[in-house]
């Protein structure tokens, strides 16, 4: 069995990153760890992330601390949602989308190994 500690007292603990001054995707603090087919970890960051892509399946987040706001390029146009700590989302696979968090956020996610793509220009729709 393995356990980690994702309360606030932990979370609060973990050093967020100011993705304005990075060079590279910041580790996750609690290490990373597959799950049927998903590397899983935490993020913690202020600022905005590249935008992503997953084609080999569903991304699940779990914001833990902070907020962000999720935009969701999908065919009919952009989607945007305001999470807050509590919030379990899942991005559908196939869709480019980023988060942008101005004041921090921190996460859990769900992220497939496979069929994934970064990219910080703007995505087509």
């Amino acid at each position: 069995m393995i356990v980690y500690d994702l309360g606030p007292s932990a979370v609060a603990g973990f050093e967020r990153v100011d993705l304005a001054t990075a060079t590279e995707e910041p580790p996750s603090p609690i290490g990373y760890f597959e799950f049927h087919g998903c590397v899983c970890g935490v993020a913690s960051f202020a600022g905005r992330p590249p935008w992503e892509l997953h084609t080999a399946g569903h991304e699940m987040l779990h914001i833990l601390d902070g907020s962000c706001e999720l935009t969701i390029r999908e065919p009919a146009g952009d989607a945007h949602r305001l999470l807050r700590a509590g919030d379990v989302v899942i991005v559908p696979q196939g869709c480019w989308h980023s988060n942008d968090a101005p004041d921090g956020v921190t996460m859990f996610f769900m992220t497939p190994k496979d069929g994934n793509e970064h990219s910080w220009d703007e995505p087509a729709r």
